[in-house]
């Protein structure tokens, strides 16, 4: 889990599990972050167990949930290491007969067709996942706040461990929603930053709340 993230010339800013806020009053500071977190800027420094991490095997860019959210993008390969650690000997039993005649069948029909072609012999479950192409299940969203717990809900059920980065969720969600959130990302281990552009500090009931103001003076 991220410890601190510094943003230079900004002091460190330590990070917690569950809900934190990082709130600016500039735009070129959040687009600065955001361009840190998605691994395009090296001024943006992640710090876990007092070493630096790269963002990209860290940090799971979500975004503004206000937009169009690619969920499979964001968790298809995650699901699919969920449910292939998750089978047992006789399901992984079942599928590897079930691929060996696949590609059984595949086989007489490149002999039939006398292609220069060939099929690898060596098991692999997770293709054998991926056919099936799992999704995520959007059928209940319906406010802003519904997309970010559908989020929250599914890096926590595929028990992801990066740190969640969204945009501007405190502009979507009450208090309670906030609370809810925030207890539900320490239920599951898990830590989310939350990125904003305000004029003032965000309070939270519970979780990290930091501002930095346009002369980038930071406040806790």
């Amino acid at each position: 889990m991220i410890d601190s993230i510094v943003f230079y010339p900004l002091d460190s800013m330590s990070l917690e599990p569950g809900l934190n806020v990082i709130a600016c009053e500039l735009p070129s500071v959040l687009y600065k972050f955001v361009q840190g977190l998605r691994g395009e800027d090296d001024d943006v420094v992640l710090v876990e167990c007092d070493k630096e991490v790269l963002a990209a095997k860290k940090v799971l860019f979500v975004g503004d949930c206000a937009g169009v959210l690619d969920y499979d993008a964001l968790f298809q390969k995650a699901a699919v290491k969920k449910l292939n650690d998750g089978f047992n000997p006789e399901e992984l039993s079942r599928l590897l007969l079930l691929q060996t005649e696949i590609k059984s069948i595949i086989q007489e029909e490149i002999w039939r067709e006398n292609l220069p072609l060939s099929i690898l012999d060596e098991a692999d479950i997770k293709s054998m996942i991926a056919m099936a192409k799992p999704r995520v299940d959007i059928s209940s969203l319906g406010s802003l706040y519904d997309k970010i717990q559908l989020v929250v809900d599914t890096a926590g059920a595929l028990a992801e461990g990066r740190m969640l980065v969204m945009l501007h969720i405190t502009q979507y969600c009450d208090n309670g929603q906030l609370l809810y959130l925030h207890r539900e990302l320490l239920r599951h281990h898990m830590q989310l930053l939350d990125l904003e552009c305000c004029d003032k500090k965000v309070l939270l009931t519970e979780g990290r709340s930091r501002y930095i103001d346009g002369d980038y003076v930071q406040f806790s």
